[in-house]
């Protein structure tokens, strides 16, 4: 038989290559799954601490911020920028955000459509290409709701909404790329801060463990579960 060398036979050669590509396609996706991870576990985590001093600073300086004059998502972006370093300002117009981009749940179904496309949304950037677009705020940090029965209650301590987008795709996924964030007079916190532990892994899940199975908001307290357990595992093993 043909000798390649002295050392092995073609047909030795070819089936341990064959064996390098059976272990690279077991192993190259546990690799690319937890680079992923690392990088959306720093990202999140710069941004958390970001706002968190933001928001610091612009109590010092402002006081609480039930008392800041708050009438619109701008009258917010406004005062925390002062603290941030912000490289662009989008405010009520295009850009910051890809005017395709598709924001979807964790398990993939699509949710709000083109949100870059929407000009009347205050949205900043910073330098390293994650973007905040600050949703709602609540003056005094009170609003009204309608409970099933169709009555108005109040609801105190809720001083509004962000969405965080710390990676720019088209299919951008909930719980991944971008993440809600509550406002609140403690501060700037991932949505589900208050929740147990039992219902962040529900809400985060890309095989939809809400009770509910309500698609739309899969992915919604991932920021949460970043914050509360320092990893994103449910990307690749929940």
């Amino acid at each position: 038989m043909y000798r390649l060398g002295k050392a092995f036979t073609l047909a030795e050669v070819l089936i341990t290559l064959a064996i390098i590509g059976i272990v690279a396609a077991m192993t190259i996706p546990t690799l690319v799954a937890k680079y992923q991870e690392k990088v959306t576990v720093t990202r999140f985590k710069w941004v958390y601490s970001t706002l968190a001093n933001a928001f610091t600073m612009a109590v010092a300086e402002n006081g609480a911020i039930e008392t800041w004059d708050l009438n619109a998502p701008e009258d917010l972006a406004n005062i925390l920028s002062k603290y941030m370093r912000i490289s662009e300002k989008c405010h009520y117009k295009k850009g910051c955000l890809p005017s395709d981009i598709e924001d979807v749940a964790l398990s993939g179904e699509a949710r709000y459509g083109h949100l870059g496309q929407y000009t009347n949304m205050v949205k900043e950037k910073f330098n390293n290409g994650i973007v905040l677009l600050y949703n709602n705020v609540y003056k005094g940090c009170t609003r009204t709701s309608i409970n099933t029965d169709g009555e108005e209650y109040v609801i105190n301590g809720d001083c509004g909404t962000m969405t965080v987008f710390i990676s720019v795709n088209k299919f951008n996924r909930l719980g991944l790329d971008h993440f809600w964030f509550a406002i609140t007079p403690k501060g700037i916190l991932p949505y589900g801060h208050d929740f147990s532990d039992n219902r962040i892994r529900n809400a985060c899940s890309k095989e939809n463990k809400l009770a509910d199975g309500n698609k739309a908001s899969n992915g919604n307290t991932c920021g949460e579960w970043i914050r509360r357990w320092g990893n994103a595992d449910y990307w690749y093993g929940n």
